[in-house]
């Protein structure tokens, strides 16, 4: 007798079921087979670290100046020279602005700007991830590929830094493009030679020329390392790449001489990448920064790629895999610390060759090493959860008390409330990672990826939960909407002590475009708004009369202060 379609159907949902159950109870083993737990949950740890952070928060003061120039792109039209509230800016050539313009402009329908030009971030991140899986894999095999995304997830250096609007994150998605070219150009030449000579130019039109000669570099040094300087492949492509990257390098200065804006803070900075020749910016680098940072901001990386360089010091001129991330970090380490301003977040392109020779490393390593990394990680970051689920049961439920009462002197003036949807996502999240730690079965591998879901799970955890929190210590909004009612009705304000984020946040939260206290135009301004610190007041002079000041929720150093004649 045959059975009915919907017994037929129920059968099949419950072998289904059975299977499922079957699959869910079996131990997690990361040794480089594939199978579709592992597939999920390596998807899982990539989009709960990417995707939280992009929408949901005003600009804060790290990224207020990269927003600053895209708002003025879109409001004044001016797509060629970066301003401030229409003010020149000298730090970055325009791609990564470019790409977060029209990013915010095509999900204007549906986000604020400012959270469609931070989605910019996130696609140049997936990129950057696309191609160092795509590197290590092809100086490696299939199972370094997800290694290196894994270990570059992990990496602290971009907790942040990775979600915010910020040039850099160009020139680090160009710098993977690059490395990835790199890797072809052995075995197909031209294929190799074009796309390093695109990451090149990516570089060079996000970051500067200098910075984009690094990679240049590496692969001349790589060439002269491996003992190939005769190598006409290698030479081949080097040209290639040099000829495809020339009219990125070329085309910016070239546009902007044609129209008169160039100056020179704009070539040294924005076009070469390198604060040189202007005093101001010059004292900016530091030779030792990026390596008195590197022990935390290359964890856990780091001791990975040393211990294997070490180990294979006598191989590293015979063996490619081990040449290029070698040779790479070398020539990043020394190329950023003479040329490039010490700032962390301008690191994030050392991470790249780190990460390529960590994935190497981890098989290799001693068990106690992994152990310890194992056990660190889930301590540390399970740890981190369990306090961050804490503070946020608290400040909704009030208990435990003395948890509830640090929660609202951090956070003064803001009224915590209960949101379905972020706590769903924070609560899914957090069983997976249960889930995945539970059934994982121990080996190296597994330490790298603890460490990986640990980050992800408290990115996601703290924007989930406390992004609104932050975004109420953090933004400017709620400080220039304060200003407005106190400005002049009818003339123009000047300014004194304000930087480019002030600006930038007050032109777009109160439409106030201010001018220069030394300007001529300032005479007749009938406001002025200085910026300064609680202790420290910009003088000013009779006969400006102060009729407010305030600070944002969660800056106790900053000061804004309104003048009226």
């Amino acid at each position: 007798m045959k059975a009915t379609p919907n017994r037929a159907s129920k059968r099949r949902r419950g072998q289904f079921a059975d299977s499922l159950s079957t699959t869910m109870r079996q131990p997690i083993i990361f040794d480089g087979t594939s199978s579709p737990v592992k597939t999920i949950l390596f998807i899982v740890i990539c989009a709960a670290w990417i995707l939280p952070g992009l929408i949901g928060h005003d600009p804060w003061k790290a990224e207020a100046t990269t927003f600053g120039i895209i708002h003025s792109m879109l409001q004044d039209g001016n797509w060629l020279v970066p301003t401030v509230a229409g003010t020149p800016n000298h730090d970055y050539p325009p791609l990564y602005h470019w790409i977060a313009a029209l990013s915010a402009k095509l999900f204007s329908p549906l986000l604020p700007l400012h959270d469609g030009a931070r989605l910019a971030t996130g696609l140049l991140m997936a990129i950057t991830l696309v191609y160092t899986h795509k590197t290590a894999k092809r100086l490696f095999d299939e199972r370094a590929g997800r290694i290196s995304v894994v270990l570059l997830i992990g990496s602290l250096g971009i907790f942040v830094r990775g979600h915010e609007m910020n040039p850099e994150l160009g020139g680090l998605a160009g710098m993977a493009i690059a490395f990835y070219g790199m890797t072809r150009i052995r075995s197909e030449t031209i294929k190799g030679g074009v796309t390093t000579g695109v990451g090149i130019g990516i570089v060079a039109m996000s970051v500067g020329i200098l910075p984009a000669l690094a990679i240049v570099f590496i692969a001349i040094a790589l060439v002269g390392v491996l003992g190939e300087l005769k190598n006409r492949l290698f030479q081949r492509g080097i040209g290639t790449a040099l000829l495809v990257s020339l009219p990125f390098m070329l085309l910016f200065p070239l546009v902007l001489l044609q129209q008169g804006a160039i100056s020179p803070l704009m070539w040294t900075d924005a076009i070469l990448g390198a604060p040189l020749l202007d005093a101001s910016t010059r004292g900016s680098i530091n030779p030792a920064y990026f390596i008195r940072i590197l022990p935390w901001y290359g964890l856990p990386a780091l001791p990975f790629a040393i211990w294997l360089w070490w180990k294979d010091r006598k191989k590293l001129r015979e063996r490619f895999e081990l040449a290029l991330p070698f040779v790479g970090f070398v020539v990043l380490l020394v190329w950023w610390s003479l040329f490039r301003e010490a700032n962390d977040a301008i690191g994030a392109a050392l991470l790249l060759p780190l990460v390529l020779a960590g994935c190497s490393a981890l098989d290799r390593l001693p068990r106690g090493v992994a152990s310890f990394m194992d056990w660190f990680s889930l301590l540390f970051f399970g740890l981190l959860a369990v306090t961050i689920w804490l503070y946020w049961s608290a400040a909704i439920t009030g208990v435990p008390q003395s948890a509830a009462s640090n929660m609202a002197r951090q956070v003064p003036g803001f009224m915590f409330s209960f949101s379905l949807v972020p706590f769903c996502f924070a609560l899914a999240l957090t069983i997976v990672w249960t889930y995945a730690v539970a059934r994982a079965h121990r080996n190296n591998r597994r330490a790298a990826v603890n460490w990986a879901a640990g980050v992800a799970l408290v990115w996601m955890l703290m924007n989930m939960l406390g992004l609104t929190a932050a975004n109420h210590l953090y933004s400017y909004r709620a400080t220039a909407e304060a200003i407005v009612p106190h400005l002049p009705k009818s003339s123009c304000v000047a300014a004194i002590g304000l930087g480019d984020p002030q600006r930038a946040m007050l032109d777009y939260f109160a439409r106030l475009r201010v001018v220069p206290s030394d300007s001529a135009a300032s005479a007749s301004c009938g406001g002025l708004i200085s910026f300064g610190t609680r202790d420290k007041v910009p003088s000013v002079a009779p006969p400006w009369q102060l009729v407010w000041e305030g600070s944002r929720s969660g800056d106790n150093v900053e000061r804004f202060r309104l003048y009226r004649r």
